[in-house]
């Protein structure tokens, strides 16, 4: 005697529930001090890790001086560069773990000189140097911040790829979607670390670096103090 069996006539669920979802994840910074769901490449450069970070308690924005992603990532390996990298159609490249310091801030400038806060003592004691890049540095990074400014120990470096121009004297403006990317990850640091637009530094303002090394990368949402920006002369 034949059995048959019919195949396919069970109820099933509603086609709108059998589509394809979009399912929101948090974006966080992992246990090993990178960015998860963030939709960066996680490339490590073992040779910019140089101890652990106090913080981050700040952010530090420069540009490469130069045309490409791939030379600049191998330019860290020479042990110099910074936590991120963003190139020129925002792409994302985190080098760094956000638990490590990495050598990309340089000596720093007086912030009481040139925010006109030092003791008549001190600012005394500081004009009577004159140019002393590694004196002023010295004098300064024992200074809790945000008396100072911030220094390789308790900072975030974030690299952009754009060259300076020398005829012109001005550096590459970011494409808009280098702009875009650098918000949003500036966003994404704020949050994890309760950091606002006060503690986001242009290089060259903070550091003796080519000026405008910095400037334009990042806009403040007018939600707190604008991003530091001083007025020469520098010390």
């Amino acid at each position: 005697m034949s059995r048959f069996v019919h195949v396919a006539g069970s109820i099933t669920s509603v086609i709108a529930n059998s589509q394809r979802k979009e399912v929101a994840v948090p974006i966080y910074v992992g246990s090993n001090g990178y960015v998860q769901n963030a939709g960066y490449e996680i490339r490590p450069v073992p040779a910019l890790e140089n101890g652990p970070l106090d913080g981050p308690r700040a952010i530090v924005l420069h540009r490469t001086d130069s045309t490409t992603t791939e030379g600049t990532i191998r330019s860290f390996e020479r042990g110099v560069g910074t936590h991120f990298l963003v190139g020129k159609d925002g792409a994302v490249i985190q080098a760094a773990s956000l638990l490590q310091k990495t050598a990309h801030v340089g000596k720093i400038r007086s912030r009481c000189h040139i925010t006109g806060t030092c003791s008549a003592e001190e600012q005394a004691l500081i004009d009577s140097w004159g140019w002393a890049p590694s004196r002023i540095h010295s004098h300064e990074r024992d200074k809790p911040y945000p008396i100072r400014f911030p220094t390789n120990e308790d900072s975030v470096g974030i690299e952009t790829v754009a060259k300076f121009d020398k005829a012109a004297n001005v550096w590459e403006a970011p494409t808009v979607a280098q702009a875009s990317s650098i918000a949003r990850l500036i966003g994404i640091l704020k949050s994890e670390y309760g950091l606002t637009n006060a503690d986001i530094y242009e290089h060259d303002e903070i550091s003796y670096k080519q000026g405008g090394e910095g400037a334009g990368l990042y806009d403040s949402d007018g939600d707190d103090r604008l991003p530091v920006r001083l007025a020469p002369p520098f010390f």
